[in-house]
């Protein structure tokens, strides 16, 4: 029955499949008609609880007025959306528009909502009227209601329930061909698959039985049902197929029959606990159908002390779904004790290789949360391995005994296991994951040769492994592992790394988790071989991420590259670096304010010829450190580039009261003093400056800057 488990989230799906928040201002009608809607909710949530207990009275009473409502609050609804839209219609106004609009989009919501009750409804009060023409009327209502909900798959929940429905209401009007289509539909769907499967080999029986159309009756089915438990529970192999079949059919219909299926077959083998092993596999069977795990756990305990001829097995089934149930549900230990139950009590049971599978599955499952599991995780998998090495869980199993082996550091032993699976879905990955444990051996001090063979296997994966379905993200993997070894070389393989990242982002479109790291890398590696032109675009991506630390670190270490290639590198190559470096530059001294990285940007942009930006930067240093000899020299530099000498003169007179009479930094500001003076035509103030230098020096530095001092006497001073 589906109105029970979606009572309470049909409203949020249809909500957010919409896009519709919970309040809408300005919306028509919006709180009334969510008061209205929740009010025939709740009377929807209570007629489905009747069905859930088998008031078979009671819901009778209750389903008429409720789809007289549903259907009346729908239809108004309907009423409005008509009228909203014709009235745009006549105003040539935009139909789009207007069906983005909240005020559209509340009411259809809402409108959908109450459709889709009211289809359960009038399919649930289908099965509690008595007249043939009305059932098969509201039966053909039904179908057309979960017709609205099939025309696209949205909501998956939504789209899964509505197939199963209308499949059952095909069932009950008799038209098996489609209904077995929308069932096996719904049996894809995991929302459905379980009770789709049961309703689906139900209408396949009838599709193909010989039973005239009033033995298919589901009253006459439920009697047959209830003279083949008895001989199914004595041990009939064909009585125990035919009932099994029956009672899932019929209680797949939903409403009332699940309680009705279940009553009868505690009725017939023993009560509440039946005393028969057929009647609680058969019990816990149905409680999985219906998603009532919580079901079986009471019955797989009371399975213990049955004797009967059935119990071995029988009870290996119980358990199996017991532990399947306890699994699903997220407590992976209690599942691995079930399943240990089962292989400890029938170890030759047809369950048991599956058991045996399942319980290191959950193992898996428990210990990530209790690490002290992880023993009990690896021994489950050697014993399956152990047991089954050619089952086809076997190569998976491998899989997760070599990974458990590689992330404790086992490498040789990882490798063992890998080089089993040579087939099927995990030999890529086992492939891959050898070639971890390769790349996880290479220390800094790793041989040339030992990195070049793990660098070549990464390679040859990448290239002899087709980025389809699953495999795609190994692939990634392996081409962002085998750019990293690449990249860890001495000296750097840059080439290999811009091979290995070419088109990454296009190739491997599913790795988005492994897209940053592959820009980071190409990037490094095209700048460093001069692809400037192709760096562009990579520098531009990497720019527009957060700026978290690492990132900072990189386009520090990029800056200064680039910027050293500004200044000599090929010259064909250098306006082009210098751009760049200007973009790096002007990011970092944006996001963090760095005075290196300030006076760096200053210095780019004066190489660059914009005095004006760079004398602005350099002033910028100045305001909040006026005693960066740095910023006082550029801001210099820039003042005369921008030909005001008065402003670099000035400049030039802070840098030599900063400096030590005589260093290298005092010999600077002089010949910059000497330089500008000369060309302003003031020599003979710069010839007494220049005399009044020499002789100075106490650097080497100096003595240079001395020397080019001197030389310019003959020229200044005549």
């Amino acid at each position: 029955m589906t109105g029970r488990r979606l009572v309470g989230r049909i409203a949020l799906a249809a909500l957010l499949a919409a896009g519709t928040p919970s309040r809408l201002a300005g919306a028509e009608g919006s709180d009334a008609d969510r008061a209205q809607l929740a009010r025939l909710e709740q009377r929807s949530k209570a007629f489905y609880e009747l069905l859930e207990h088998g008031d078979r009275e009671r819901a009778g009473a209750a389903w008429p007025a409720l789809a007289t409502d549903l259907a009346a609050f729908s239809a108004a609804l309907q009423t409005r959306l008509d009228r909203m839209r014709d009235d745009v219609m006549e105003r040539d106004g935009d139909l789009e528009e207007l069906y983005r609009s909240p005020r559209w989009r509340d009411p259809e919501v809402l409108s959908l909502v109450a459709t889709y009750h009211l289809a359960w409804v009038r399919y649930q009060g289908a099965q509690l009227v008595g007249d043939r023409a009305r059932k098969q009327a509201l039966l053909k209502q039904a179908i057309e209601g979960f017709s609205q909900f099939l025309l696209v798959n949205e909501v998956p929940e939504i789209y899964g329930e509505s197939l199963y429905g209308r499949g059952l209401a095909f069932l009950d009007l008799g038209d098996t061909a489609k209904a077995i289509e929308d069932l096996t539909a719904a049996s894809g769907e995991a929302t459905v698959a379980g009770k789709a499967r049961a309703a689906l080999e139900e209408a396949r029986r009838r599709a193909t039985g010989k039973q005239g159309p009033t033995e298919n009756e589901p009253e006459n089915l439920l009697a047959r049902l209830g003279d083949l438990l008895p001989r199914a529970a004595g041990g009939d192999a064909t009585a125990e197929r035919d009932a099994t079949t029956l009672a899932r059919g019929l209680a797949a219909r939903g409403g009332l029959w699940p309680a009705r299926v279940t009553s009868l077959v505690a009725d017939k083998l023993g009560g509440a606990t039946p005393h028969a092993s057929y009647g609680l596999l058969l019990l816990a069977q149905l409680a999985v159908d219906r998603g009532r795990c919580v079901d079986v756990a009471p019955l797989a305990e009371a399975s213990a002390t049955v004797t009967d001829a059935g119990r071995a097995r029988h009870r290996p089934e119980i358990l199996f779904l017991d532990a399947g149930c306890r699994l699903n549900a997220g407590k992976g230990r209690e599942a691995a004790d079930e399943f240990g139950k089962l292989l400890a009590e029938f170890p030759e049971s047809s369950q048991a290789r599956e058991a045996a599978y399942y319980r290191s599955r959950a193992l898996g499952v428990a210990r990530t949360s209790d690490a002290a599991l992880t023993p009990a995780y690896e021994a489950a998998l050697a014993v399956y391995l152990a047991r089954y090495p050619t089952a086809e869980g076997a190569p998976e199993a491998r899989y997760l005994l070599a990974e458990l082996l590689r992330s404790r550091g086992d490498c040789a032993r990882a490798e063992s296991e890998y080089g089993h699976i040579a087939s099927g879905p995990f030999a890529s990955r086992a492939r891959l994951g050898a070639l971890e444990c390769r790349v996880g051996e290479l220390g800094g001090k790793a041989p040339a040769e030992q990195r070049s063979r793990v660098l070549a296997g990464l390679r040859a994966f990448v290239r002899e492994t087709a980025p389809r379905g699953g495999d795609q993200a190994l692939v990634a993997r392996a081409a962002l592992l085998g750019a990293a070894v690449a990249a860890g070389a001495t000296p750097p393989d840059h080439a290999a790394v811009v091979e290995l990242l070419e088109g990454f982002e296009t190739r491997y479109p599913e790795a988005k988790e492994l897209h940053p790291r592959a820009l980071e890398l190409r990037l490094v590696a095209r700048i460093a071989r001069g692809e400037l032109d192709r760096a562009g675009s990579d520098l531009d991506a990497f720019m527009g991420r957060g700026g978290d630390g690492e990132r900072r670190r990189t386009l520090a270490r990029l800056g200064r590259e680039l910027a050293t290639q500004a200044e000599a590198g090929p010259p064909e190559r250098r306006g082009l670096a210098l751009g760049l470096a200007r973009r790096v530059y002007t990011a970092l001294a944006e996001e963090i304010g760095d005075r290196s990285d300030r006076l760096m940007l200053a210095d780019l942009d004066l190489r660059a010829g914009d005095a004006d930006a760079a004398r602005r930067r350099y002033e910028e240093v100045l305001a909040r450190d006026g005693g960066s000899t740095e910023a006082l020299r550029g801001a210099a530099r820039a003042a005369a580039a921008a030909g005001d000498r008065a402003g670099a003169l000035a400049y030039w007179r802070k840098v030599l009261e900063a400096s030590t009479e005589g260093g290298t930094a005092w010999y600077e500001a002089r010949l910059a003093q000497v330089t500008l003076l000369r060309d302003d035509g003031r020599r003979a103030e710069a010839c007494q400056l220049l005399h009044g230098s020499r002789g100075r020096a106490t650097s080497t530095g100096a003595d240079q800057l001395n020397s080019r001092l001197s030389g310019m006497e003959s020229e200044v001073c005549r």
